[in-house]
């Protein structure tokens, strides 16, 4: 008795079903991991990316410079060396025959002293006394040419009559000029002053010698 398959039974059929569902499981399968693949290269891709901006900003953070190293005292130059000592040998030869040749006289020897300057002596009077070269009218008639009557006297209307001392010297010079009495300071100056321009007196003598001697004389002053 020949057996038979129902239609429902029949598994060839539905072979081409069971293929179509085992090929779209497979391509199902193969999808996903590319997709898987592609989502961890892009993630990793990411990550290089943020690693590569943090070490930039890194980088472009100022270091801070580096301290220089202190500095060391620089040592004092070292003294100056003394000269070197040139060592000369002893070994010299002297001459010893040297001579030296000594006169001995008696004379005494003599030091040559200053001479001494005895001053000779002033006198008051003498028996010739101290003349102005030409006489008394000569000796007027310099001083008129010679005084210079101060202006500021002229203003103040000073006049009078000034004396002056002074001493006539052995040789007629003139020294020693002091007023003895005089008027005012203005006039009293220039009356030494026109005393001490005077020339060489002829001077006075004692036992026929030239001989210093005191001298007064009046100055007269006056206003025309």
């Amino acid at each position: 008795m020949e057996k038979k398959k129902s239609s429902e039974a029949d598994l060839e059929r539905k072979v081409w079903v069971f293929r179509s569902l085992g090929l779209l499981i497979i391509a199902s399968i193969v999808l996903m991991a590319f997709t898987y693949e592609a989502f961890e290269v892009e993630e990793v891709a990411d990550v290089v990316e943020d690693d590569g901006m943090r070490d930039e900003l890194v980088f472009d953070i100022p270091m801070d410079e580096p301290e220089p190293p202190p500095e060391e005292d620089t040592p004092p130059p070292p003294p100056p060396q003394p000269d070197e000592v040139v060592e000369v040998d002893d070994d010299v030869e002297i001459d010893e025959d040297i001579s030296f040749d000594m006169e001995v006289t008696d004379e005494p020897i003599l030091d040559d002293e200053p001479e001494e300057i005895v001053e000779q002596p002033i006198y008051e009077f003498a028996d010739v006394e101290p003349a102005f070269p030409g006489g008394e009218g000569a000796m007027a008639q310099w001083l008129n040419d010679n005084i210079q009557y101060p202006q500021l006297s002229i203003e103040m209307g000073e006049q009078g009559i000034v004396y002056v001392q002074f001493v006539v010297n052995s040789d007629g010079s003139i020294e020693q000029v002091k007023v003895l009495r005089g008027v005012s300071d203005a006039l009293d100056a220039e009356a030494k002053r026109v005393v001490k321009q005077m020339p060489k007196w002829a001077p006075g003598e004692q036992a026929g010698k030239p001989v210093r001697v005191k001298f007064t004389l009046p100055i007269h002053f006056r206003l025309g």
